[in-house]
């Protein structure tokens, strides 16, 4: 339990600091105090906020950042400081709180101002919350609810590419040229219209598809991998959903069609191996083995890194990237946890290659959350 003169300590905006949403489930733009002291948690607001807060967020105790402000006084010492230093070292001194735990991401103002004004500081590394890694049955669904808009968004994509038309060396719809723009804007729209707010959606085609997070611009080219990347945020819930699949309109060649193969059968196996207790680690090493036991080595070619250049996953929910991590490092999964299954392969004479899913770990096995179908060539569906 943790000593009377030790608190948790948060400055920040909850629209960023997705620690500080979790703590108090409510939503400002511009940074607030929150603390945990003795099992309580504490919130120190504007008074533009303050009667919201009484209504929206889950604290103990709401103090008028105001009131508090009027009763501070600084020392010559204490002339530079933060106000929001000073106004939390009014609280604490009348609470006899010595000791600070606060998460990685602390403001390094607030660092040194409570240094300087007596504090111990731990900085604890992530995650702050433990707990914010295993999602609850209804947290889970928050993510299924954004991955199904996901899959809804991008079919409609695909079903603009499957009426388009190949001309010469590029791509139209009707008498429109079909650009990453183009399909990025029907994607983005249809997840706003459902709630969810798209972040830098990836449409990339031919050489820009080698560059893993190269969001895309210009006409699509026709045969070559296009890689649609969508990871959007549910506005209400604030779960994010991130899941790539990648296509082709015209016809691939066979290099390109031996590497979406061995992709596919990458995540497939990364997938299968997803369950309690395998450490991320393990899980990269054989999805990297998988493809390489395909012919697909990693190295650099003309100045650049080619092939598997990235790691198997990252953990997801109110960060797109969050703990655990599925990498050479990654530690040991854990029941409730969600992760992401994304192997790619990416050559600057072929374009790129990924195939991504959200995954939930199981006592025995896994639950896979995203929805939308697997298949490469846009024409066949196959």
């Amino acid at each position: 339990m943790p000593s009377s003169l030790e608190a948790k300590l948060i400055i920040a905006d909850s629209e960023s600091d997705s620690n500080l949403y979790y703590a108090c489930q409510f939503l400002v733009p511009d940074p607030i105090i929150y603390f945990e002291w003795k099992n309580k948690k504490y919130l120190i607001l504007s008074d533009l906020e303050i009667d919201r807060a009484k209504k929206q967020a889950q604290a103990d105790y709401f103090l008028s950042l105001t009131a508090i402000s009027k009763k501070v006084t600084r020392s010559k010492k204490e002339r530079n400081l933060p106000a929001y230093a000073l106004i939390v070292h009014k609280i604490f001194g009348q609470k006899k709180i010595k000791r600070l735990v606060v998460p990685a991401n602390f403001p390094a103002q607030y660092y040194v101002a409570f240094k300087k004004l007596g504090y111990s500081i731990t900085v604890k590394p992530d995650p702050f919350y433990e707990n914010r890694l295993i999602k609850t049955p209804e947290q889970k669904k928050y993510i299924i609810h954004a991955a199904k808009h996901v899959a809804g968004a991008l079919q409609k994509a695909v079903l603009l590419l499957e009426k388009s038309k190949i001309v010469k060396n590029r791509i139209y719809y009707g008498k429109e040229m079909v650009t990453s723009e183009l399909l990025r804007s029907v994607i983005n729209a249809d997840l706003m219209r459902n709630g969810c707010v798209a972040m830098h959606t990836i449409v990339a085609s031919g050489v820009q598809g080698s560059f893993p997070h190269h969001e895309g611009n210009g006409p699509i080219i026709p045969h070559t991998p296009i890689i649609f990347d969508i990871f959007p945020r549910d506005a209400h819930s604030r779960y994010w959903a991130d899941q790539t699949r990648t296509f082709i309109k015209g016809n691939p060649s066979a290099m390109v069609r031996k590497m979406y193969d061995s992709v596919l059968k990458a995540n497939q196996l990364g997938i299968s191996l997803v369950k309690e207790g395998v450490s991320g680690a393990e899980i990269h090493k054989q999805v990297k083995e998988c493809m390489e036991a395909d012919g697909f080595k990693t190295g650099v070619n003309k100045g650049r890194l080619e092939g598997y250049i990235h790691s198997t996953g990252h953990g997801l929910g109110l960060d797109i990237h969050e703990l655990p991590s599925v990498s050479a490092k990654g530690g040991v999964l854990h029941r409730g946890e969600v992760i992401t299954i994304e192997p790619g392969l990416y050559y600057q004479a072929h374009g790129g290659i990924r195939v991504e899913d959200d995954v939930f770990v199981t006592k025995n096995g896994r639950e896979v959350l995203t929805c939308s179908p697997k298949f490469f060539e846009i024409d066949r569906g196959v």
